[in-house]
């Protein structure tokens, strides 16, 4: 099968489940939702299918469906571009949904309409798939909203409670925030450059004499970064990102392992040429970065619901990504992308699976004692752990040390600073993750003993996916050094991404990771395990530093009750003195007041009297006639008027 066929079946096949579970054409609730199940399995092995096509050819193969818009100043088609960086996100997204989608066939079995469900997962891939495979930016930006549709439909699905419409909501509208970025940049670009094409595009950019001035470069890149920091939920956009936990956990772990808020980085390292000619936007990138993976990390360590824990990880992890593109490493920002999609999932199914155990009961500090009742998810759980924190032979070990390497050597001023940042950052991932895993599953059981006598082993059909993914865990990091960074087996970037590394760092740069990952260990091992009442101490000694970060810095309470609120009360004001008060009083209740006074003028002299209208009829040819008579003996008049209608 060639290029096209591939894509149609790859892109086709999840829209067509959509269809299936939207249309219900076959609503048995044993066996309907495993067409769903099949068709994304169809665009797994499509997705295969090209990125061994394109690896082996080395080159990138753009598919012209049709033309979508055509006029004498724009031109946009309808089709793919299927390069190396568009195959592997086709490949990580549509396996991870998979995976995702075989998971929820257990974890949902008791969902009365779980066929509806399905039919969104299936409308989630199908746009995920749609934004990375597109050729220009236009059919980039319909598949980035797209996501943030089904985003919405996945997030709200169960909309009898109000919190999980709420949270739908807020994350619909914090995306459409980040989206104005997108639509200025887009706009920006086309104004410059006359295409959004990405293959005429990155080759006007290596076209120096062709550029805009550096200032405009820097302010497309920074319109572009903070759409991104919209869809992967950094600092100032985040705060949707931890709410979406609302969502049934197979939503969580498909939104926050590979697909929806990986977008943000796809993005970027999509435009890396232009990021390479921007480096103020860079410098933006690597400070929000860094902000967010302390703010999400130091949030996460007082977090006390086991999918907010993981939830705020993601949004530490994904500013690392960001600083690894701020340091010109994208293919190791990348590499770190193919690694979190497989520990992150392992995590939030691990954690669904507790959860479900637990009869839903999702606080941590209500858990305690699990690893006798649950040993499967404890040791896969593990495995996540060690691949989060970068421990050796595990997935993030290879891409974490990376990022820390390439932050280190790059040329962004105060990059040294940034690196010990950097290893601080290490230890708070290793004090969180710890602190859940002992949490959830050493010590004594904190559980109501209703809840302890119906906790029962995970499923099959639960297990295998995360059997699947901690294995992922374990050798996918060594398999994707090999495959991204030393590009071997085979495979090649093929200037699909800006590639800016140079010599690696001293061996203390890469070692230090380690060691403060292992403190961490350590410290929560003594805290939370061998002495228990150590972390009471603490809490006593640091008061107002833990409500400060229970409370997420006041990020919530300061757009609730400061800008928000103030908000509102401004479009109260607008709406009755100026919408009200002026707009409707002058304009069009202004209009109809007039015409109504003026037809009760009108009615007087409707006195019934057939003199009375003939008296009126010769009144207004006497007046049309003198008018006409003005005009014609000063017919300068009758000029500077005809100049002042033409002019009204």
């Amino acid at each position: 099968m060639n290029s096209f066929q591939l894509g149609c079946l790859c892109l086709g096949a999840p829209l067509l489940g959509a269809i299936f579970g939207y249309t219900r054409a076959y609503n048995n609730r044993q066996t309907g939702h495993w067409f769903c199940v099949v068709v994304v399995a169809i665009s797994f092995f499509a997705g295969c299918g090209l990125f061994c096509h394109i690896a082996n050819a080395q080159f990138s193969d753009t598919v012209h469906l049709f033309t979508w818009i055509k006029s004498e100043t724009i031109r946009v088609n309808w089709g793919f571009l299927f390069d190396p960086l568009s195959t592997l996100m086709i490949l990580i997204v549509t396996f991870i949904s998979f995976i995702v989608h075989v998971y929820s066939v257990g974890y949902m079995r008791d969902e009365p309409d779980k066929l509806c469900f399905f039919g969104h997962l299936n409308l989630f891939t199908f746009m995920m798939i749609l934004l990375v495979s597109a050729p220009n930016m236009l059919q980039l930006f319909c598949g980035w909203e797209g996501v943030g549709l089904a985003s919405y439909l996945l997030i709200g699905y169960w909309y009898e409670r109000p919190s999980a419409t709420t949270a739908s909501i807020k994350a619909f509208i914090m995306n459409r925030i980040g989206d104005i970025g997108i639509v200025l940049a887009l706009g920006a670009i086309f104004t410059f450059f006359h295409t959004l094409e990405f293959e005429h595009f990155f080759s006007l950019l290596k076209e120096t004499e062709s550029l805009p001035s550096s200032q405009w470069l820097n302010i497309i890149g920074l319109l572009l970064l903070f759409g991104a920091m919209g869809k992967s939920g950094q600092f100032g956009l985040h705060t949707w990102l931890p709410d979406a936990m609302e969502a049934p956990t197979p939503v969580s772990a498909l939104l926050h392992a590979a697909t929806m808020v990986t977008a943000g980085v796809f993005l970027i390292i999509r435009f890396s040429p232009l990021f390479e000619l921007a480096p103020f936007a860079k410098q933006v990138m690597m400070f929000v970065g860094l902000i967010t993976s302390l703010f999400a990390g130091t949030v996460a360590l007082t977090q006390t619901d086991i999918k907010k824990i993981i939830a705020y990880s993601t949004c530490s992890q994904l500013g690392m990504m960001f600083m690894a593109c701020a340091a010109g490493a994208y293919s190791v920002a990348f590499f770190h992308l193919f690694t979190h999609a497989f520990f992150k999932a392992l995590l939030f199914l691990c954690a669904g699976t507790v959860i479900h155990a637990m009869s839903h009961e999702q606080n941590i500090l209500k858990m305690g004692g699990l690893k006798s009742y649950l040993p499967s998810s404890y040791y896969t759980m593990i495995i996540g752990t060690l691949a989060l924190t970068g421990f050796p032979f595990f997935a993030g070990y290879y891409s974490k040390d990376l990022i820390f390497e390439s932050v280190y050597i790059s040329a962004i001023p105060f990059a040294y600073g940034y690196y010990y940042l950097c290893l601080l950052l290490t230890l708070i991932t290793g004090l969180y993750s710890w602190r859940l895993l002992f949490l959830v599953f050493h010590g004594k059981s904190n559980a109501d003993e209703h809840v302890v006598a119906h906790i029962h082993k995970t499923g099959k059909m639960m297990q295998y996916p995360v059997n699947i993914l901690a294995f992922g865990s374990i050798i996918m990091g060594y398999i994707g050094f090999k495959l991204l960074i030393g590009q071997s087996l085979g495979f090649s970037w093929n200037e699909s991404i800006a590639i800016n590394m140079t010599d690696h760092a001293p061996i203390w740069v890469e070692l230090l990771p380690l060691a403060f990952a292992s403190m961490a260990l350590l410290v929560c091992y003594y805290v939370y395990v061998h002495k228990p009442s150590v972390s009471l101490v603490i809490l006593k000694k640091f008061p107002s530093l833990y409500q400060f970060l229970k409370r997420k810095w006041y990020i919530d309470e300061l757009y609730s009750q400061q800008i928000a609120i103030s908000l509102t009360k401004f479009g109260g004001f607008l709406y009755k003195s100026g919408d009200r008060g002026a707009i409707d009083r002058f304009g069009p209740d202004g209009f109809a007041n007039l015409a109504l006074k003026l037809g009760g003028y009108m009615q007087k002299p409707q006195t019934g009297y057939l003199f009375h209208y003939g008296f009126i009829a010769i009144l207004g040819v006497v007046l049309i006639l003198g008018i006409y008579l003005l005009m014609q003996l000063f017919p300068q008049l009758s000029k500077e008027l005809s100049l002042a209608m033409g002019r009204l």
